[in-house]
């Protein structure tokens, strides 16, 4: 376990890292791949036969988002070998498990104090992502190592203003709606939908 317990340091805080290699280790045939970034998931969690299952997170997250990540997918795994493959992903069931994970991890300043009362009010009902919670998901953004200021969150913006997306896809702002932006992608003229916690590129423009 020491090889582990030494990896782990990397990516979670490390009054946790014993107490995950142990929950990891207790699993037969859990598997844990820690990937390049990928735009569309932080992490996830697959069945790849009746005795494997694999856990992959994104490498670059934060300390403490890496851990909650990490604690989603193995309350997947947990709710899975619990109550089977017919129950909803982020059904009662897992929310029940992964309520009780995140709550036993609160404690032993594990986490920075200005987290916690958000994070005992997330585990209370999670949501498929944190990004569902808006004050969350800000806060825990302010401990990303590589924060880069040429980026902003969309509702930073002025509407008309033009961004780009990582991609390099440039849109222009619109309107809010709720929790998303009205965008108008330049390069098709089609309007998308934005969430207002996207982290965008602004882009100069001249007239």
């Amino acid at each position: 376990m020491i090889k582990e317990k030494n990896l782990l340091k990397k990516y979670i805080p490390e009054k946790a890292v014993n107490s995950i290699v142990e929950l990891l280790f207790s699993q037969k045939g859990l598997l844990l791949k820690i990937t390049k970034e990928r735009q569309t998931k932080l992490g996830d969690y697959k069945q790849l036969n009746r005795f494997q299952s694999r856990i992959t997170i994104n490498y670059n997250l934060n300390k403490y988002r890496f851990l909650i990540t990490l604690l989603h997918e193995i309350a997947h795994h947990l709710s899975y070998k619990k109550y089977g493959n017919k129950i909803k992903p982020h059904g009662l069931e897992w929310k029940k498990i992964y309520g009780n994970l995140l709550t036993e991890y609160l404690k032993n300043d594990i986490f920075p104090a200005e987290l916690v009362p958000h994070l005992k009010k997330y585990a209370a009902n999670p949501k498929a992502s944190t990004s569902a919670d808006g004050d969350l998901y800000l806060l825990l953004s302010k401990y990303d190592k590589q924060a880069n200021r040429l980026t902003k969150y969309i509702f930073e913006l002025t509407y008309g203003q033009v961004f780009s997306l990582p991609n390099g896809t440039k849109y222009q702002l619109q309107e809010k709606r709720r929790t998303r932006y009205k965008c108008l992608r330049l390069d098709n003229n089609k309007i998308y939908l934005i969430h207002k916690n996207a982290e965008v590129i602004p882009v100069e423009t001249h007239e």
